[in-house]
């Protein structure tokens, strides 16, 4: 049950829980790949944890892009995808091509990166797919992305079935203070401090602690089709 010497993708791992994971992952001996669509947090990344660290700069939803990342990996063990994106659609009233993004980044960069994953992978091989509390609890006024969340759950079971005996699951975050909250501008530090409130450990969640349950996910080999959910107890209230 070690990462020493595997190798480990994070698509969307230049900041938050994916940063929180690769740095987690290198720690343990693993050679961590992590796609970003920002070239700048890429780079930070790089700079804080060492060159030996490799960068690419990848939209999720781009399937070429996605396929070209593996064609160039060889041997894949492990596969740890976090893209997501939360738009709202109060009553519908959203056109289409607004909020399918909120379902293509979450549950079609999940299909990319299965896909092209699986095809590198061994029977010693694992996919996590990052979902929400919110496929429990749902964002009210998001329903397209709430749907995502429970989307990728589905397809995470569904795999861990078609995939077999490559490993297929899923993390459900709670609140976690990572820089995804940034886009609540102003009214993020209300917002947690509220939210933190009604939760049985009166406290958000730490990227690293998601990124303990992913790298048990990784390392566990009886562990497959199911949801781990890491949010303080938040679905209890």
């Amino acid at each position: 049950m070690s990462l020493a010497n595997s190798t480990v993708v994070i698509l969307g791992g230049s900041s938050g829980i994916g940063f929180a994971t690769a740095k987690a992952a290198m720690a343990e001996g693993a050679r961590v790949v992590i796609t970003g669509r920002s070239a700048d947090r890429l780079q930070s990344a790089k700079r804080m944890l060492g060159e030996v660290l490799k960068a690419v700069a990848l939209d999720v939803v781009d399937e070429a892009g996605t396929r070209a990342l593996f064609a160039e990996l060889g041997h894949v063990d492990h596969v740890f995808i976090t893209a997501g994106a939360v738009l709202f659609d109060p009553k519908l009233a959203t056109e289409l091509d607004s909020i399918r993004p909120a379902l293509d980044t979450r549950f079609w960069g999940a299909f990319n990166a299965a896909k092209f994953a699986a095809t590198k992978m061994g029977a010693g091989g694992s996919i996590t797919f990052m979902s929400g509390a919110a496929a429990i609890r749902p964002i009210r006024g998001a329903s397209v992305a709430t749907a995502s969340c429970a989307a990728v759950e589905a397809f995470a079971r569904a795999l861990a079935i078609d995939l077999a005996p490559i490993r297929v699951n899923a993390v459900q975050p709670g609140l976690i203070d990572t820089p995804f909250l940034d886009t609540l501008g102003e009214r993020r530090n209300a917002f947690m401090t509220e939210y933190s409130k009604r939760l049985p450990v009166s406290r958000p969640g730490r990227p690293e602690e998601v990124a303990d349950a992913v790298l048990f996910l990784m390392k566990n080999g009886f562990v497959t089709g199911t949801t781990l959910t890491i949010d303080g107890g938040g679905v209890l209230t």
